[in-house]
Protein backbone atom coordinates (compact mmCIF):
# COMPACT_ATOMS: atom_id res chain seq x y z
CA UNK A 1 0.00 0.00 0.00
CA UNK A 2 3.07 2.47 0.96
CA UNK A 3 4.17 1.61 -2.51
CA UNK A 4 0.84 2.68 -4.26
CA UNK A 5 0.98 5.73 -2.45
CA UNK A 6 4.08 6.61 -3.27
CA UNK A 7 3.98 6.09 -6.86
CA UNK A 8 0.75 7.42 -7.06
CA UNK A 9 2.26 10.83 -5.38
CA UNK A 10 5.36 10.79 -8.03
CA UNK A 11 2.52 10.81 -10.92
CA UNK A 12 0.59 13.62 -9.66
CA UNK A 13 4.14 15.30 -8.91
CA UNK A 14 5.07 15.00 -12.49
CA UNK A 15 1.80 15.52 -14.20
CA UNK A 16 1.69 18.76 -11.81
CA UNK A 17 5.47 19.69 -13.08
CA UNK A 18 4.13 19.51 -16.49
CA UNK A 19 1.32 21.41 -16.42
CA UNK A 20 3.66 24.47 -14.22
CA UNK A 21 6.14 23.82 -17.48
CA UNK A 22 3.50 24.43 -20.21
CA UNK A 23 2.27 27.88 -18.30
CA UNK A 24 6.34 28.71 -18.00
CA UNK A 25 6.54 28.00 -21.50
CA UNK A 26 3.52 30.15 -22.79
CA UNK A 27 2.24 27.20 -24.66
CA UNK A 28 -1.76 27.33 -25.89
CA UNK A 29 -3.80 24.79 -27.72
CA UNK A 30 -2.40 23.42 -30.68
CA UNK A 31 0.96 24.52 -29.32
CA UNK A 32 3.49 21.49 -29.51
CA UNK A 33 4.89 20.62 -26.37
CA UNK A 34 8.65 19.35 -24.99
CA UNK A 35 9.18 15.48 -26.35
CA UNK A 36 9.33 12.93 -23.35
CA UNK A 37 13.34 12.90 -23.34
CA UNK A 38 12.97 17.29 -22.11
CA UNK A 39 10.53 16.63 -20.35
CA UNK A 40 12.59 13.83 -18.39
CA UNK A 41 16.13 15.78 -18.41
CA UNK A 42 14.08 18.96 -17.01
CA UNK A 43 12.31 17.67 -15.15
CA UNK A 44 14.96 15.22 -13.51
CA UNK A 45 12.70 12.34 -13.39
CA UNK A 46 12.72 8.78 -15.09
CA UNK A 47 11.29 8.03 -18.52
CA UNK A 48 9.20 5.58 -17.73
CA UNK A 49 6.94 8.01 -15.24
CA UNK A 50 7.02 10.97 -17.47
CA UNK A 51 5.77 7.86 -20.51
CA UNK A 52 2.89 7.23 -18.25
CA UNK A 53 1.69 10.92 -16.87
CA UNK A 54 1.86 11.79 -20.93
CA UNK A 55 -0.23 8.69 -21.78
CA UNK A 56 -2.95 9.54 -18.68
CA UNK A 57 -3.34 13.12 -20.02
CA UNK A 58 -4.14 11.94 -23.47
CA UNK A 59 -6.02 9.48 -22.00
CA UNK A 60 -8.34 12.45 -20.91
CA UNK A 61 -7.65 14.26 -23.60
CA UNK A 62 -5.56 17.27 -22.73
CA UNK A 63 -2.62 16.80 -25.19
CA UNK A 64 -2.74 14.66 -27.99
CA UNK A 65 0.23 12.25 -30.14
CA UNK A 66 0.34 13.33 -34.05
CA UNK A 67 2.49 10.33 -35.60
CA UNK A 68 5.74 11.52 -36.80
CA UNK A 69 5.27 14.95 -35.42
CA UNK A 70 5.15 15.38 -31.68
CA UNK A 71 2.54 15.95 -28.99
CA UNK A 72 0.37 19.08 -28.58
CA UNK A 73 -1.80 20.81 -26.49
CA UNK A 74 -5.36 19.65 -27.31
CA UNK A 75 -8.78 21.56 -27.93
CA UNK A 76 -10.20 22.22 -24.72
CA UNK A 77 -13.64 21.81 -26.39
CA UNK A 78 -12.97 18.03 -27.18
CA UNK A 79 -11.44 17.52 -23.47
CA UNK A 80 -12.54 13.92 -23.15
CA UNK A 81 -12.52 14.37 -19.49
CA UNK A 82 -15.74 16.50 -19.55
CA UNK A 83 -17.27 13.97 -21.33
CA UNK A 84 -16.43 11.29 -19.29
CA UNK A 85 -17.62 13.58 -15.68
CA UNK A 86 -20.82 13.76 -18.07
CA UNK A 87 -21.57 10.39 -18.04
CA UNK A 88 -21.77 10.13 -14.36
CA UNK A 89 -22.94 13.79 -13.66
CA UNK A 90 -26.19 13.38 -16.10
CA UNK A 91 -27.31 10.43 -13.87
CA UNK A 92 -28.69 12.47 -11.66
CA UNK A 93 -31.89 14.41 -12.65
CA UNK A 94 -31.85 17.19 -10.15
CA UNK A 95 -28.11 17.71 -11.48
CA UNK A 96 -29.40 17.82 -15.03
CA UNK A 97 -32.13 20.77 -13.88
CA UNK A 98 -29.19 22.64 -12.23
CA UNK A 99 -27.25 22.57 -15.13
CA UNK A 100 -29.45 23.85 -17.27
CA UNK A 101 -30.85 26.76 -15.23
CA UNK A 102 -27.11 27.67 -13.99
CA UNK A 103 -26.09 27.54 -18.25
CA UNK A 104 -29.27 30.36 -18.42
CA UNK A 105 -27.76 32.67 -15.46
CA UNK A 106 -24.31 32.39 -16.61
CA UNK A 107 -25.62 33.45 -20.44
CA UNK A 108 -27.21 36.21 -19.14
CA UNK A 109 -24.82 37.53 -17.17
CA UNK A 110 -22.45 37.13 -20.64
CA UNK A 111 -25.04 38.90 -22.28
CA UNK A 112 -24.83 42.31 -19.91
CA UNK A 113 -20.88 41.77 -20.42
CA UNK A 114 -20.86 42.39 -24.06
CA UNK A 115 -23.74 44.75 -23.90
CA UNK A 116 -21.28 46.79 -21.76
CA UNK A 117 -18.60 46.32 -24.60
CA UNK A 118 -17.26 49.30 -26.23
CA UNK A 119 -15.54 47.76 -28.73
CA UNK A 120 -19.02 46.66 -30.78
CA UNK A 121 -16.67 45.87 -33.87
CA UNK A 122 -17.55 41.71 -33.33
CA UNK A 123 -21.75 42.53 -33.24
CA UNK A 124 -21.50 44.53 -36.50
CA UNK A 125 -19.64 41.78 -38.12
CA UNK A 126 -22.09 39.00 -37.06
CA UNK A 127 -24.76 41.71 -38.07
CA UNK A 128 -23.36 42.01 -41.15
CA UNK A 129 -22.71 38.44 -42.16
CA UNK A 130 -25.61 37.12 -40.75
CA UNK A 131 -26.81 34.33 -43.23
CA UNK A 132 -23.59 32.85 -42.69
CA UNK A 133 -23.67 32.63 -38.91
CA UNK A 134 -27.15 32.06 -38.04
CA UNK A 135 -26.66 28.15 -37.75
CA UNK A 136 -24.69 28.99 -34.86
CA UNK A 137 -24.86 32.39 -33.78
CA UNK A 138 -25.70 32.02 -30.26
CA UNK A 139 -22.12 30.18 -29.90
CA UNK A 140 -20.03 33.05 -31.83
CA UNK A 141 -21.75 35.86 -29.65
CA UNK A 142 -20.70 33.91 -26.61
CA UNK A 143 -17.34 33.64 -27.60
CA UNK A 144 -16.95 37.58 -27.55
CA UNK A 145 -17.26 37.24 -23.66
CA UNK A 146 -13.94 39.03 -22.35
CA UNK A 147 -13.86 36.91 -19.17
CA UNK A 148 -12.45 33.97 -20.67
CA UNK A 149 -12.82 31.62 -16.98
CA UNK A 150 -16.75 32.72 -17.34
CA UNK A 151 -16.37 31.48 -20.74
CA UNK A 152 -14.70 28.57 -20.56
CA UNK A 153 -17.45 27.47 -17.32
CA UNK A 154 -20.17 28.27 -20.42
CA UNK A 155 -18.48 25.87 -22.91
CA UNK A 156 -18.50 23.26 -19.91
CA UNK A 157 -22.32 23.30 -18.90
CA UNK A 158 -22.47 23.88 -23.02
CA UNK A 159 -21.06 20.22 -23.19
CA UNK A 160 -23.23 18.80 -20.74
CA UNK A 161 -26.30 20.53 -21.22
CA UNK A 162 -26.30 19.70 -24.88
CA UNK A 163 -26.56 15.96 -23.26
CA UNK A 164 -29.91 17.16 -21.67
CA UNK A 165 -31.59 19.49 -23.92
CA UNK A 166 -30.29 21.80 -26.00
CA UNK A 167 -32.09 25.24 -24.66
CA UNK A 168 -29.93 27.78 -26.67
CA UNK A 169 -32.30 30.32 -28.24
CA UNK A 170 -33.65 29.52 -31.78
CA UNK A 171 -33.62 32.79 -33.49
CA UNK A 172 -35.08 32.99 -37.03
CA UNK A 173 -34.04 35.89 -39.27
CA UNK A 174 -35.68 38.67 -37.83
CA UNK A 175 -35.44 37.88 -34.41
CA UNK A 176 -31.10 37.79 -35.06
CA UNK A 177 -31.08 41.16 -36.56
CA UNK A 178 -33.40 42.53 -33.08
CA UNK A 179 -30.90 40.58 -30.41
CA UNK A 180 -27.78 41.86 -31.97
CA UNK A 181 -29.41 45.41 -32.72
CA UNK A 182 -29.78 45.21 -28.79
CA UNK A 183 -26.50 43.61 -28.07
CA UNK A 184 -24.81 46.65 -30.47
CA UNK A 185 -27.14 49.43 -28.84
CA UNK A 186 -25.91 48.28 -25.16
CA UNK A 187 -29.50 47.38 -24.10
CA UNK A 188 -29.15 44.29 -21.87
CA UNK A 189 -32.69 44.64 -20.72
CA UNK A 190 -33.85 44.50 -24.48
CA UNK A 191 -31.28 41.31 -25.46
CA UNK A 192 -32.58 39.52 -22.35
CA UNK A 193 -35.90 40.03 -22.98
CA UNK A 194 -35.38 38.22 -26.69
CA UNK A 195 -33.33 36.00 -25.02
CA UNK A 196 -35.98 34.74 -22.91
CA UNK A 197 -38.48 35.34 -25.94
CA UNK A 198 -40.43 37.48 -23.92
CA UNK A 199 -40.27 40.54 -26.23
CA UNK A 200 -43.56 40.64 -28.43
CA UNK A 201 -41.77 42.74 -30.75
CA UNK A 202 -40.17 39.95 -32.56
CA UNK A 203 -40.60 36.02 -32.91
CA UNK A 204 -38.57 33.33 -32.25
CA UNK A 205 -38.92 29.85 -33.44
Amino acid sequence: MKEEVSQSKVYLSIVKDIRQMISDDGLKQGDKIPSERELTERLNVGRSSVREALRSLELLGLIETRRGEGTFLADFKNNQLIKLLGMFILEDPNVKNDIVKTKEILEKDIIRNICSLTDKEPLYYLRKNVNEVKSDLFDKIMEIESNRLLYRIWEVLKSYSIETSDNRPQFDSNGIILFLDALIEGNSDKAIAIYERKDSSQSLN
